[in-house]
């Protein structure tokens, strides 16, 4: 159907052509920015390294022990999971995540010159090391019981990435020996609060009078608990010598990348990336002028 110059269609055609290509120019800007800041970032080696913004590649270790990943068991020092389900609308599919979540620890980077912790949260990663498979119940343990989910009836897919000891580590992220006293004890408290938030289990502790919510006096004796356990765990770090880690940067000008890919692998992926996005954004602003100026009839 002819659509007038003027009409409401058009200009709603050219807004969400618009819409298209600044998303396109902004993630083709953002990842050339990436691209530059793997390659203008030297790497480091752990036992020389400055604080602040590095670069760093070596073997991933356990901080203190491996951890089964939560939906294979298989041991790894870290790990992410999704789980989600089929949903049908008409002759549509689409997969609704259902849970999803990650290790809550860190695991330990060795390159040979010494060790680092590396705190995830808040990380770009990328691993290679990723399992995929579907079936028809809720629970992923279940993934060979049949094979009834190739027709109809409830469909889940179970997404698993690890990390297993042995496993080479490249990442970008903020270097800091974390300093002894008042900062870092309020640090350790906040983590502490933050893991039992998450720990429906641990929060019932709490619930003294069974009432099936945290009052504020309860509140109260949770960082009293977190403080006492902060105070100990710092007393036993002054024990022992300091333990530098790579943690989130905050800054979205110096990502914070975890990766099990080389950093050549990375920068290819990165560089294609960044020649696609520009070109789609060449390509649909050419297009939107294009049409423009033919309907206004300038050209």
């Amino acid at each position: 159907m002819f659509v007038d110059a003027y009409s409401f269609e058009f200009w709603l055609l050219m807004a969400g052509l618009l819409g298209l290509a600044i998303y396109l120019l902004h993630a083709g800007l953002r990842t050339f920015w990436r691209l530059r800041t793997i390659l203008d970032t030297p790497t480091s080696k752990i036992q020389s390294a400055p604080q602040g913004y590095i670069e760093l590649s070596g073997l991933a270790r356990a901080a203190n022990a491996t951890v089964p990943g939560k939906l294979t068991g298989k041991p790894c020092v870290w790990y992410q999971y999704r789980i989600q389900k089929r949903q049908s609308s008409g002759r549509s599919n689409n997969w609704k995540t259902l849970e999803q979540g990650t290790a809550e620890r860190a695991f330990a980077l060795d390159d040979g010159t010494g060790r680092c912790l590396i705190e995830p949260e808040g990380a770009q990663v990328k691993l290679g090391r990723t399992e995929q498979w579907h079936g028809p119940h809720r629970d992923p343990s279940r993934r060979k019981a049949n094979f009834a989910w190739l027709g109809r009836g409830e469909r889940y897919r179970f997404t698993e990435s690890r990390i297993q000891a042995g496993d080479p580590i490249y990442l970008l992220g903020r270097f800091e020996t974390p300093r002894r006293g008042p900062a870092e004890r309020e640090r350790l408290q906040r983590e502490l609060l933050r893991l039992w938030k998450r720990d429906p289990k641990r929060m019932a502790q709490f619930d003294t009078d069974g009432d099936g919510r945290i009052s504020p006096a309860e509140w109260a004796q949770v960082r009293q608990d977190a403080e006492r356990l902060a105070a100990q765990s710092e007393q036993r770090i002054n024990q022992a010598p300091a333990t530098s880690r790579v943690v989130d940067t905050g800054d979205s000008r110096h990502p914070f990348v975890i990766s099990t890919h080389s950093v050549e692998d990375l920068t290819s992926r990165l560089r294609w990336q960044t020649i696609g996005l520009n070109a789609g954004f060449l390509a649909v602003a050419a297009l939107l002028g294009a049409a423009v100026i033919e309907r206004l009839g300038l050209g």
